[in-house]
């Protein structure tokens, strides 16, 4: 008689399986040249003459580095060359979106675009960091570790531009994220959703608690905007009842 297949919890409606085109370690070198070469570019791009609009924050540099290490995650979780291909386009997009904002920024050229163009490249890079690190971690201890990390420095990110002092982006990022690592500990222990609701469900969790605590740094919660992160909060309830329904 076969031995029993060890269970990939919460993992069964996405594809992933680790992959042995790279060691660790050649991928963790790759990682880091990559995030040097990085934010050696962007240093330069923000000291090119005329780039004296806003001045340079550490937040500017972690999301560019943050895709980069989602990506290497998310090719490590995978076998099909058209994903890894998506994978790296997808951190393409993201790096070159954050870097374009902050180089404008840096430079006095504001567009109503550029909030949501860096919006979407942070969204990105968070729902891949949950899902590779959802499918690829285990242990109930290491992924909540991480999705602290994931979500704390994502919410700093965010935060950092409307915050009168970096203290309190990192109040804010700690506060959002204990939010998050109660939820995904609940959520992860329960055992009743698979891996895509539980990203999901992680992301618009993020989205809200960010959100409320971005709009009361900056003074400007309306109703409307409440309103807003309420369906959010009605998407998560309604995602984790389905799930129940379902079970």
């Amino acid at each position: 008689m076969a031995g029993k297949a060890r269970p990939r919890a919460s993992a069964a409606a996405v594809p992933f399986e680790p992959s042995e085109m790279l060691s660790p370690q050649a991928v963790a070198l790759l990682v880091a040249i990559m995030v040097v070469v990085g934010a050696a570019g962007l240093t330069a791009a923000v000291q090119l003459p005329g780039s004296e609009g806003a001045p340079v924050t550490p937040s500017q540099f972690l999301l560019p580095a943050m895709a980069v290490i989602v990506a290497a995650a998310v090719s490590q979780q995978v076998v099909d060359w058209r994903l890894h291909v998506a994978d790296q386009a997808l951190m393409a997009v993201a790096i070159f979106g954050a870097g374009y904002v902050t180089v404008e920024r840096v430079r006095g050229r504001r567009r109503p675009g550029h909030e949501f163009l860096e919006n979407a490249a942070l969204i990105l890079v968070l729902l891949g960091a949950y899902v590779s690190l959802l499918a690829g971690v285990q242990s109930l201890g290491g992924r909540v570790i991480l999705i602290f990390v994931a979500s704390f420095t994502a919410a700093y990110i965010q935060l950092s531009s409307v915050a009168a002092e970096q203290g309190r982006a990192l109040a804010g990022g700690f506060i959002v994220s204990l939010v998050a690592t109660a939820i995904a500990f609940g959520l992860i222990s329960a055992q009743f959703l698979d891996l895509g609701r539980l990203a999901t469900i992680l992301l618009v969790a993020w989205y809200v608690n960010t959100g409320m605590v971005f709009y009361l740094l900056e003074g400007t919660m309306t109703r409307n905007v409440f309103l807003e992160y309420l369906v959010g909060i009605l998407i998560c309830v309604g995602l984790v009842a389905t799930a129940i329904l379902t079970h």
